[in-house]
């Protein structure tokens, strides 16, 4: 079962199984990401807000490369624009692409990143605000856009040293060095690397034992954890205490808690 209309010829979408596949299929330009996406993801993200039956969400990349950040090409030739166009045309693109990341990072379902050949530039933002990010052992990281001369975007600068520290981070991205997956494990960047062939297998996995999973608690469980950056302790306990109460009725928590105590069998989660 398909989902929305994109063009075709960008990204296409999946529901099937409990699981929300969004593939990149611009492996021509590297999957590079051109503003005409923005629009027909965020609506896409916004729908599995409101979509119970999927229990998890899986990004990939036709090709050799997951995405080679921004199209850098849809920017079309600057010689032929003013300053003020320039600038008001790549702020609009960027709060427009940011405000997509933010409703796919406010999903309660993980969202997995499946890596292979390149994330570069925006990618790697992109990449810091999916939930678990697995890549293949010959992946590359690359915050390339100081080799153009411009600044970061992305929301890079939100969730690089958030996942890997301020020094990588400066590092990163004002070298623009690539960084291999083996390494990008090291620093908290990816958590999972393995063989190249068996990117996809792995990716399957990880994806079956998430979407059997609670998905109202991984919903709070990512919120929790996102928003321990900005709360003192005393705040984040009141979070806490908050947020399970909320839960401790659901379903999922009593099948749990019955899972438990029958023998401590696996529990039937449904999602609810």
């Amino acid at each position: 079962m398909t989902t929305g209309k994109p063009d075709r010829s960008d990204f296409s979408v999946n529901i099937e199984g409990g699981l929300a596949t969004l593939t990149f299929t611009r492996p021509e330009k590297a999957n590079a990401f051109h503003p005409r996406m923005i629009e027909p993801m965020r609506a896409f993200f916004n729908e599995l807000r409101h979509r119970p039956d999927v229990r998890a969400v899986l990004i990939r990349g036709e090709g050799r490369h997951f995405m080679a950040g921004g199209d850098l090409e849809s920017l079309g030739d600057p010689a032929a624009k003013s300053d003020a166009d320039i600038t008001l045309e790549n702020e609009t693109h960027i709060q427009r692409y940011n405000e997509m990341i933010r409703v796919m990072h406010r999903l309660n379902q993980p969202v997995v990143a499946s890596v292979q050949g390149g994330a570069a530039g925006a990618a790697v933002g992109f990449i810091g605000a999916c939930d678990i990010v697995i890549a293949a052992d010959t992946a590359f990281f690359w915050a390339a856009h100081i080799l153009h001369g411009g600044s970061n975007d992305g929301l890079l600068t939100y969730f690089l040293p958030r996942h890997v520290g301020l020094r990588k981070s400066l590092e990163m991205a004002l070298l623009g060095d690539r960084i291999k997956a083996p390494e990008a494990k090291e620093i908290g960047l990816v958590n999972f690397v393995v063989p190249e062939a068996e990117l996809a297998a792995e990716t399957e996995k990880l994806l079956a034992r998430l979407a059997k999973g609670p998905t109202q608690g991984y919903g709070k469980i990512k919120r929790l954890i996102y928003a321990s950056f900005a709360n003192s302790m005393l705040q984040q306990g009141a979070l806490e205490a908050e947020a399970y109460a909320s839960v401790a009725h659901s379903a999922d928590v009593k099948e749990g808690l019955r899972a438990f105590f029958e023998g401590k069998r696996e529990p039937d989660f449904k999602g609810r």
